[in-house]
């Protein structure tokens, strides 16, 4: 009987084993309980505890989360970045990045650009982020340094450069703030060339092509 049991026991321990959560568990801690005699009823023990955990965080920074989103929607501003700037900087989830885009989001609404862009760079910038989520960041930060005056714009192209590939899903974005960065710089020419490949491109979102079209028109083509 107790050998049955035992042979149960080590059955459901290697169903464990195969999580994909359990071998980053097991790969993180194991060094510290190789050679040491602890039951393996001890490593599914702490597994569970872990999911617990990690359950528990994702529910508290969910709250922080809905918090600040009421604090912005009745008009307490200041308490919703406060917030946000919170979990932004200490979350452990990946509330931590959405709360970085909301408070973006709420200072460009206050007008305060500058700060907003260095948060989506911050974003854009954070390699453990997703790839699609870092593009994102990337165009919506070269949008807020536009509007601010003296930022390095040799700075931001080179930025925007390195992402004008026909690989990034935010190419067109990336193109039409190139544009418009080059009308800012008085070549047109530059800025006509781009505008006409995008109105060209099939590919690309209606907005984009629209508008590529539209200020094509208006510099002459």
């Amino acid at each position: 009987m107790a050998d049955h049991s035992e042979d149960a026991l080590m059955r459901e321990i290697n169903e464990e084993l195969r999580e994909e959560q359990m071998h980053k568990l097991w790969k993180r801690y194991g060094g510290f309980i190789v050679g040491i005699a602890l039951s393996v009823v001890v490593v599914v023990a702490g597994y569970q505890g872990w999911k617990t955990y990690t359950t528990s965080v994702r529910m508290s920074e969910s709250e922080i989360l809905y918090s600040a989103e009421m604090a912005a929607r009745s008009g307490d501003t200041d308490q919703a970045l406060s917030e946000l700037g919170k979990l932004g900087a200490e979350g452990k989830s990946g509330y931590q990045v959405l709360a970085q885009f909301q408070q973006a989001a709420l200072l460009s609404n206050k007008g305060d650009n500058k700060v907003a862009a260095v948060i989506y760079q911050e974003i854009a910038e954070n390699t453990s982020n997703d790839g699609d989520v870092r593009g994102l960041a990337l165009v919506l930060g070269a949008l807020q340094e536009i509007k601010v005056a003296g930022e390095n714009r040799d700075e931001l192209k080179k930025r925007l450069n390195a992402a004008n590939s026909d690989n990034n899903p935010w190419r067109y974005s990336v193109r039409e703030i190139l544009a418009l960065l080059e009308i800012e710089s008085g070549n047109n020419e530059n800025a006509k060339n781009i505008f006409a490949s995008l109105g060209n491109d099939s590919q690309a979102p209606d907005g984009i092509r629209s508008r590529a079209r539209k200020l094509l028109a208006v510099l002459g083509s």
